[in-house]
């Protein structure tokens, strides 16, 4: 073991992760038979599971949120974290009850159900891309592989196996039982490495006075119009699986609602947590470790045992990202591709889908181990597309583009991925060149003459 970890601190890891496996192996004990029971969880999860399952599920950059805060410091609650609470409540506002009420178990599922099968196709393509956990494994692997010094395929497999070990079982239930172990590490982890901070290093109040006067300013070093596009980046919760799956499995449309107000409250204070780890960090130890500050400042303040359990709160954080997409990849293969009309597919079909989506996804962590850029572009890609026609898939509004669906969801994604192209070899570099952003619009605009040739029609 790393020679920086003492024995205590790699049994507090060790028990920690088997708490973890034992609670979603735990929580499987009892699922009901079918798939749609083991997608959704038989659409009974309970207030204070759902909140424990939402808020663990909503991290998995942990280390690249420290990064930023070290570049950019308090910006980073108006990027990583406003816009998200925003759009998350306007999600449980107009969103939660429409989908808890649908029969869809999945956002393809929804686009089928509504417009067919063509578009459900293209829909299930690119929610699978961004759904592949390839930058959860490795960012759990390369974790590993810090205190082990084992090579980069070995903890790729043994990261990737905790999580098919108990999502396996019991599909979402585990899942979410395991997701409210993995909340309360996170907290408890984040939780003793700030009060280690004021002990050692000072208060936050101190710790602010310190800061670099760019890094506590509005905007910062950063400027106004990287956070506008930050906002523009939030869009994606609306597309989200685990949030969609989450909502869908609520035992009723108030607990889902509800549910969601409850975390994002909680979603604010691990933020708060993160920012100041990241502060403590650049205070103690300047720019030289890069995301992996948080860690070595961990190191360097907590004593034994604690370090261990702040280690285990960041590994609960990424895993419990990596186990949410994994099943809901999983599910995206084993059922929204076959597109099985007679009858659901069997509970086989998406437990290979969860194996197939690891194995992938370790593949691509292993060939690539540099996967945020490709996560970030083909999120880029996939909110044009799906965004405005999950939105309309609820209203009345659904009929008027129902004919020209494939359209809406093809053509703003390929104008995102013209947009990349062309900054990528450096004929618009324009911060607004924003490839999410350009095919937003381009999907606004085929919006426009779908919906007024509806009109012209009508009045006809």
């Amino acid at each position: 073991m790393h020679e920086s970890l003492t024995i205590v601190d790699g049994l507090t890891i060790a028990l920690s992760l088997i708490a973890v496996v034992a609670a979603g192996i735990w929580g499987g004990r009892s699922q009901r038979q079918g798939a749609t029971n083991y997608i959704l969880a038989g659409r009974t999860l309970t207030l204070p599971v759902f909140v424990g399952s939402l808020v663990a599920t909503w991290y998995g950059s942990v280390l690249g949120a420290t990064e930023f805060v070290i570049n950019y410091g308090i910006v980073f609650l108006l990027c990583f974290g406003l816009p998200y609470y925003v759009i998350a409540l306007m999600y449980a506002q107009w969103l939660a009850k429409r989908i808890r009420q649908s029969q869809a178990v999945s956002i393809p599922d929804q686009i089928r159900i509504v417009y067919g099968d063509n578009a459900a196709r293209i829909v299930a393509v690119l929610m699978l891309v961004i759904t592949i956990p390839a930058s959860y494994q490795l960012s759990l692997a390369l974790i590993a592989q810090t205190f082990t010094g084992w090579s980069l395929g070995l903890c790729l497999l043994l990261s990737s196996g905790l999580a098919f070990m108990y999502v396996i079982k019991g599909g979402l239930r585990s899942d979410a039982y395991a997701n409210i172990v993995q909340s309360t590490i996170m907290f408890a982890g984040y939780g003793a490495c700030i009060a280690a901070c004021v002990v050692v290093l000072g208060t936050p109040f101190e710790l602010l006075s310190d800061t670099p006067a760019p890094l506590r300013s509005i905007p910062g070093q950063l400027g106004w119009t990287p956070i506008i596009v930050w906002f523009v980046i939030a869009l994606q919760t609306f597309i989200d699986p685990n949030f969609h799956v989450r909502t869908a499995a609520a035992a009723d449309a108030g607990i889902a609602r509800r549910g969601i107000v409850v975390s994002v409250a909680l979603w604010i204070v691990f933020d708060v947590l993160q920012l100041l780890v990241g502060l403590y960090a650049l205070s103690h130890l300047g720019t030289s470790h890069g995301a992996q500050s948080g860690i070595y400042l961990g190191l360097e303040i907590l004593p034994s045992l604690w370090r261990g359990l702040f280690l285990a709160g960041i590994i609960a954080a990424v895993m419990s990202a990596l186990d949410g997409y994994a099943l809901v990849s999983g599910t995206i293969i084993g059922h929204d591709l076959r597109m099985t009309r007679a009858g659901e597919p069997s509970v086989f079909a998406v437990r290979m889908g969860v194996f197939i989506a690891l194995v992938f996804g370790g593949a691509i962590a292993y060939l690539i181990p540099s996967v945020i850029d490709l996560i970030y572009n083909a999120a880029s890609i996939a909110v044009p597309a799906v965004l405005a026609p999950l939105l309309l898939s609820f209203s009345r509004y659904a009929s008027y583009v129902r004919s020209r669906i494939v359209l809406l969801v093809s053509l703003p994604a390929v104008a995102s991925i013209g947009t990349m192209m062309l900054r990528g070899s450096g004929l618009i570099e324009h911060v607004l060149a924003e490839p999410m952003l350009i095919g937003i619009l381009v999907s606004c605009f085929i919006l426009l003459i779908v919906l007024r040739s509806h009109v012209r029609n009508s009045t006809a």
